[in-house]
């Protein structure tokens, strides 16, 4: 199925179905970032220049997505271009991150399902769940806890 309904040029994102009520964005360069880094981890070179924004920018992300998919149900790997390098190993941790914004954030390290994981920003122990991390990269990152074990 066909995720890209339309390209908003202005703000520079791609506008994406997601079911017959709702839509995402993805932003041009974010989706430039993450197949550039999947191009790497996958070991599959990028296809010829496609101009950014793009509905064939667009296309090759998703091909990357497929070949990752592929691979994942073929071996059971797990991406770790979407991971936060500095929060790496640091999953079931409290800690203190000072954002590039500058801002002070403490939660628990956590981590996605599905094979493109990213890390989560845990409130306390008995959430379920949290937000992406982001702010990244951090001017710093403390440990003060093990919140809980992997």
């Amino acid at each position: 199925m066909d995720k890209l309904i339309k390209i908003n040029a202005e703000q520079r994102l791609y506008v994406l179905s997601c079911g017959p009520k709702y839509v995402s964005c993805l932003g041009f360069d974010v989706c430039e970032e993450r197949k550039r880094r999947l191009s790497l981890e996958l070991g599959v070179a990028l296809a010829a220049c496609h101009p950014v924004g793009s509905s064939e920018a667009y296309r090759e992300y998703e091909r990357f997505v497929a070949i990752a998919a592929e691979r994942n149900r073929a071996t059971g790997w797990r991406s770790r271009s979407e991971l936060t390098p500095e929060l790496i190993g640091l999953e079931g941790w409290r800690v203190e991150v000072v954002t590039s914004w500058g801002e002070r954030q403490r939660f628990i390290v956590g981590k996605s399902c599905g094979f493109i994981p990213v890390h989560l920003a845990i409130a306390k122990r008995s959430s379920t769940g949290g937000p992406a991390v982001c702010g990244t990269p951090f001017q710093s990152v403390k440990r003060i806890e093990r919140a809980y074990e992997r």
